[in-house]
């Protein structure tokens, strides 16, 4: 079998610049991790605190580690429909600290520059990318089907329900598939940094 060769991995570091960027894409909200700072909190005072987040973002990418508080969630149940007394009506919500969603969004960034670099997300992903949506994929399919039927050829489907799969995700397997993908070394520890320990 052919060794897949990909470009390694960068690390760029970051800037106080696209720090207060990060910050002016999050939505106001009210709500909170356990540290009691919400993401309006954070945008009023991005000017101010853009600086020490620029700093300890650019230790989290040089020392492969994500921090330990930062993994740190709350629970919540939020009612979804039905009767309010059977818990299963209510789904739980898991509220991170405003300065995590920071340092996700600027891995998130670097991640996605390298997947797009070197090619390496099939032509058919649609969510979780940049200017293609679930809406995207829906209106191919219908495309397809329609001229399909227009063809006069049979069509078939199989749909799965993939509702719980991120709660699938076999994290052993997940860092085996990076490093073939270039993730290693520092970026590679960052990852499983990220997914180990954490806790509510």
């Amino acid at each position: 079998m052919r060794k897949l060769r990909h470009t390694p991995f960068q690390s760029k570091p970051t800037t106080t610049t696209e720090i207060e960027n990060i910050v002016k894409t999050l939505k106001p909200k009210n709500s909170y991790g356990y540290n009691e700072i919400s993401t309006k909190l954070l945008k009023i005072t991005a000017s101010f605190i853009s600086l020490p987040l620029n700093y300890t973002c650019n230790k989290v990418l040089t020392k492969g580690i994500f921090p330990d508080r930062l993994k740190c969630s709350i629970i919540k149940p939020l009612y979804k429909k039905g009767n309010k007394r059977n818990v299963s009506n209510y789904r739980p919500i898991s509220l991170l600290t405003s300065f995590s969603k920071i340092f996700e969004k600027v891995i998130q960034t670097r991640l996605q520059d390298h997947l797009h670099k070197n090619n390496i997300i099939s032509k058919e992903q649609y969510g979780f990318r940049r200017g293609l949506t679930t809406e995207n994929t829906a209106y191919k399919l219908i495309n397809e089907v329609l001229n399909a039927l227009n063809n006069k050829q049979i069509v078939g489907g199989i749909f799965c329900d993939l509702t719980k799969a991120f709660d699938c995700v076999d994290h052993g397997i997940l860092i085996t598939k990076i490093e073939k993908y270039g993730i290693t070394g520092k970026g590679k520890e960052l990852f499983q940094s990220y997914i180990k320990g954490r806790y509510q």
